[in-house]
């Protein structure tokens, strides 16, 4: 149960992947996971692979292995390759593809599937930086009621034994509400920031960006650019 319950999550975070997978070619339309050591053999055509081009220390990501078979399908098979980092101490892959940054450079990356091999580069960077990794909200969303929102980050800290990190919110007139600092140490980690809050009356739409300052420099993400992305309009 336990096994199954990790293959279900780790197939969750490729769907975010998909549109990406490739091996120096034309991308594949990936179809449904391949059952354990179906279309090996002559049915198989090439091995196609995708994985993240960078990383930062401690973050995890997965690797894509996708089988273009001579039918055309291209049923994912991630769970049935075998995996390998020419640099463990840099890139740790595990048995279902799922990388992860140790040290910073750069580590080549292969999957093995039915006689066939494909490789990726995986550069791993030491630096202080944030990553958004999702979003959700809970409540009515109209002015005056309660909503909890949440922010998923992936925070980096380098050059400082630790980091203040907070969830700021938002609204086009500023500032709706913060979080009290959370102190975190020096490394990576996937934290999820939550805040409840009252929609002002006046508010058209609440949007979070996560604030992480290490020593005399705050970071903030997302971008202005992306800001939008990571917003929720208020019903009137």
């Amino acid at each position: 149960m336990r096994q199954a319950k990790v293959r279900a999550h780790a197939l969750g975070a490729m769907v975010t992947m998909l549109g990406v997978v490739s091996c120096g070619g034309t991308p594949a339309a990936p179809t449904a996971p391949g059952g354990r050591g179906a279309n090996t053999g002559s049915d198989l055509v090439a091995l196609l692979l995708s994985c993240p081009a960078s990383l930062l220390v401690g973050e995890k990501a997965p690797c894509i292995a996708v089988a273009q078979l001579r039918s055309g399908q291209a049923p994912i098979v991630s769970f049935d390759a075998a995996w390998s980092s020419a640099r463990p101490d840099v890139v740790a892959v595990d048995s279902l593809g799922v990388a992860q940054g140790r040290s910073a450079g750069q580590a080549l990356i292969t999957a093995t599937y039915g006689g066939r091999e494909a490789t990726a580069t995986v550069a791993v960077t030491e630096a202080d930086a944030l990553r958004l990794n999702g979003q959700a909200h809970q409540g009515d969303l109209t002015p005056g009621s309660q909503v909890t929102l949440w922010l998923q980050v992936f925070y980096s800290v380098a050059s400082a034994e630790s980091g203040r990190l907070r969830l700021r919110i938002t609204d086009q007139q500023g500032t709706v509400a913060e979080t009290p600092p959370m102190t975190v140490p020096k490394g990576g980690d996937l934290v999820m920031l939550s805040i409840t809050v009252v929609v002002p009356s006046e508010s058209v739409e609440l949007c979070r960006a996560a604030i992480l300052e290490v020593g005399g420099v705050t970071l903030a993400e997302p971008s202005p650019d992306a800001s939008k992305l990571w917003c929720v309009p208020i019903r009137r």
